[in-house]
């Protein structure tokens, strides 16, 4: 079963869970209803009947049998009230739900109809008979949240009773003239109360299905607003220690997305001594699949660095590409990475990258030079297949490194066309003197000028830099006097 499918099927599994409750709850309460207004009315109407017996002598009997009609008239309908009577104190007093409360439904109607053609037969006043059923069919479709099959249940059972019994009792298989032809018409007795059930089942599911639809969609968009600040909370705090900086911005595509940012510092950030490592990672996909996604990375990065808190930028390419490779290119989840890290006091930079597009080092100079890829994508493949080309850059104080995730460089214009590498290279090349931490929102000015409509992929921007107090600190010591020196001299 294919992930859509999937996910179709447990939609539909969990509507038509919800429609069923609905549906329970809904059909007890115009069952009660139903049994309650026939019932009633069959009461009243047993009661009528009496009452225009004692005192309209024969109007109830056939020459003069007015005892007679009375007797017929309470066998028939004492039960017949009695039985609405006995439903309606079931369903109030045990709340029966499920396949049990259709059944019961089916079998009231079912018996109505038996009850009438029974009533007709034995010439009980005041009866419809088989007639009478279309009567009470239609009132029940009226009442009671049928299926158009439920609806046709009772019809069947009441209509193979009335041509039985016209048919084996009435002798009417050879006669169809007045009496015979209107049983090929029987089962349009059934028809008005089918047709106003299937149009009443329709709309209350349509109905159903918007209110279903419109709850799960408030639902999601709760559900995404605290995933948006979960996954947020996961990107690393704006840094500024030990004479370096890290500053970015963040656009996803949708409400979350499948950019990701991970700091990391060892050593102690007090001397400088130290170093500040930094992953971009670029998920594939957007949405919430490839936050999920990075989610699961940001796990394994935060093992990787409690671990292994000096591992360099190729040690941790090759361990998140392991993991991506056994995790989750079996999903068809690949990443590009780019690892890098700062040594101070080495005034270097190291730095992995994985199919990442090529990050730029800026120097104090206005020089640029290009960070380009040193692998293949992450998960790709195996462990021992992976190669992480580690490669080691200067990197003085005044310099920038700009990183970036293809949201940039794809950024579509005027025709469709995109921004790509020499587009955002002229951007930072037009750029003139910038503060630490500008650069990120300058180029996504940029960008958003150059781009049409929204963005159609996460758009992640990343400042590192070291401070040019560094060299300033660096020029001031080399100038003190060296007390040694003077005192040997």
């Amino acid at each position: 079963m294919s992930r859509s499918t999937y996910t179709s099927a447990a939609y539909t599994t969990e509507f038509s869970a919800e429609f069923e409750v609905e549906t329970q709850r809904l059909l007890r309460r115009r069952f009660m209803w139903f049994t309650a207004v026939v019932g009633g009315l069959s009461l009243i109407g047993i009661l009528a009947g009496i009452f225009i017996g004692l005192n309209e002598p024969g109007a109830m009997g056939e020459d003069g049998d007015t005892d007679g009609a009375a007797i017929r008239l309470l066998v028939i309908g004492v039960p017949w009230t009695l039985m609405y009577i006995v439903a309606f104190a079931w369903a109030l007093y045990d709340k029966p739900m499920g396949k049990r409360l259709i059944n019961a439904s089916i079998l009231v109607v079912t018996l109505d109809g038996l009850i009438g053609i029974a009533a007709r037969e034995m010439n009980v006043p005041g009866s419809m008979g088989f007639g009478g059923f279309m009567l009470s069919h239609f009132i029940a479709t009226l009442f009671l949240p049928w299926t158009p099959v439920q609806a046709m249940r009772p019809a069947a059972v009441v209509i193979f009773a009335h041509v039985a019994n016209q048919l084996l009792f009435q002798r009417q298989f050879w006669e169809f003239g007045s009496a015979g032809v209107p049983l090929l018409f029987s089962p349009l007795v059934a028809l008005p109360g089918t047709v106003v059930c299937s149009l009443r089942h329709s709309r209350r599911t349509q109905q159903f299905k918007t209110r279903f639809f419109q709850a799960r969609y408030g639902d999601l968009r709760r559900e995404l607003v605290d995933a948006k600040r979960i996954h947020e909370s996961l990107f690393p705090e704006p840094a500024n220690d030990s004479g370096r900086s890290m500053a970015y911005t963040y656009e996803p595509a949708r409400a979350i997305g499948g950019d990701f940012l991970f700091l990391h510092r060892t050593g102690d950030p007090v001397t400088g001594l130290d170093s500040m490592s930094l992953v971009l990672i670029d998920v594939t996909g957007h949405g919430i699949p490839a936050a999920l996604t990075v989610n699961r990375l940001h796990g394994e990065l935060t093992r990787i660095s409690a671990e292994k808190p000096g591992a360099s930028p190729g040690e941790v390419m090759r361990l998140v590409n392991s993991y991506v490779h056994l995790t989750l290119a079996s999903h068809s989840i690949y990443a590009t990475g780019l690892a890098i890290r700062i040594n101070t006091d080495a005034q270097t930079l190291d730095y992995a990258s994985a199919g990442h597009p090529p990050a730029f080092v800026r120097g104090v100079d206005g020089t640029l030079e290009s960070l380009d890829s040193t692998a293949i994508v992450l998960g790709a493949a195996a462990a021992a297949d992976f190669e992480p080309g580690q490669q080691t850059v200067r990197f003085f104080a005044g310099d920038v490194v700009l990183a970036y995730t293809d949201g940039v460089t794809e950024a579509r214009g005027a025709g469709g066309k995109m921004l790509e590498i020499d587009g955002l290279l002229a951007s930072i090349l037009a750029e003139g003197s910038v503060r630490p931490g500008d650069w990120p929102k300058r180029l996504r000015e940029r960008v958003e000028r150059f781009r049409e409509g929204g963005p159609e992929d996460d758009l992640l921007i990343v400042e590192l830099r070291r401070s040019l107090a560094e060299r300033e600190t660096s020029s001031a010591e080399s100038e003190q006097p060296d007390p040694a020196a003077e005192a040997s001299s």
